[in-house]
């Protein structure tokens, strides 16, 4: 989108992510913490949800950090979250949807969906346009769609999304990532002229707790020959949500902190809009008319 350039810090700026417990999603909220933006995240383990606002706390020196208990995987809590982060906050500057499953075996949601098009694609639609007239509000104001390089393997099947007929664990998380960057673009479309940016981050492959549906060997592998840190991984969402240089930059994927060509398919406008009307059937209950 073309927009006057205006100088942008997170400084006071409320900024929401997901998945915060662990990772990327961590490291990118003490991060942010540091550079002095007020942090919110959701969790469905509010033990450990403490412990972490305290690392943030610790390791930031920035004690405005608050957390919202929020399971990613049921629609009806995260309509309820989005209500109450209404209620407690009059602006949202920054919302990074972080969080990301990967299930090696068919799991169903709360909500009797295939779990990791729950988690991966239908939670970001579901709290982004619960949110995005906030975020519209605040503009300026920026999303940030946690994807993956792995998208370009992926390919959605509108006659069978959840893959209930030939489930894999692995075709599974490449549809879903391929699902969040078609859902960044068509964002990116609609948002045009708001003064909201939306853009997909690649983190790269990340030492995290994803992995974890992986046979032993293969992680160590893995781990010893390829992943990065998760303080490594959160280097594009956090330059994504406070770098200046892209003031101006919607609908992008960016990978290692530089705008990169997704896989040709995401490119496809008639795809991407056949999605949203796919998530706005899943959500239609919660959201009656997802329209960005």
């Amino acid at each position: 989108m073309e927009k006057e350039n205006l100088e942008w810090s997170v400084k006071d700026k409320t900024c929401l992510i997901t998945g915060v417990t662990s990772g990327i999603g961590k490291e990118t909220a003490i991060e942010l913490a540091k550079k002095g933006a007020r942090i919110v995240y959701t969790a469905r383990d509010l033990q450990k949800a403490k412990i972490v606002k305290e690392e943030i706390i610790s390791k930031s020196r920035n004690n405005n950090v608050e957390f919202f208990e929020c399971e990613l995987s049921s629609f009806e809590s995260i309509k309820k979250f989005a209500g109450n982060f209404k209620e407690r906050y009059s602006a949202l500057h920054i919302l990074i949807n972080n969080a990301g499953t990967w299930e090696a075996h068919r799991k169903l949601s709360k909500d009797g969906v295939e779990m990791t098009f729950a988690v991966n694609f239908l939670s970001q639609f579901l709290l982004t346009n619960l949110l995005v007239d906030l975020l519209k509000k605040s503009a300026p104001a920026r999303i940030v769609n946690v994807a993956s390089e792995l998208h370009r393997q992926g390919k959605i099947n509108f006659d069978d999304p959840e893959l209930k007929k030939h489930y894999n664990g692995m075709n599974a998380y490449y549809n879903s990532k391929l699902a969040v960057v078609l859902f960044t673009k068509e964002l990116a479309r609609r948002l045009q002229g708001s003064g909201v940016t939306a853009n997909a981050a690649h983190p790269g492959l990340v030492k995290t707790e994803i992995f974890r549906v992986l046979p032993s060997i293969v992680k160590k592998f893995i781990f010893l020959f390829g992943a990065i840190t998760p303080e490594e991984g959160a280097k594009t969402s956090i330059f994504l949500a406070t770098s200046d240089e892209v003031s101006n930059t919607s609908g992008e994927y960016f990978a290692k902190e530089k705008a990169t060509k997704s896989s040709a398919e995401s490119y496809n406008i008639e795809l991407a809009k056949k999605l949203w009307d796919v998530g706005n059937g899943y959500v239609k209950d919660y959201f009656k008319s997802s329209k960005a």
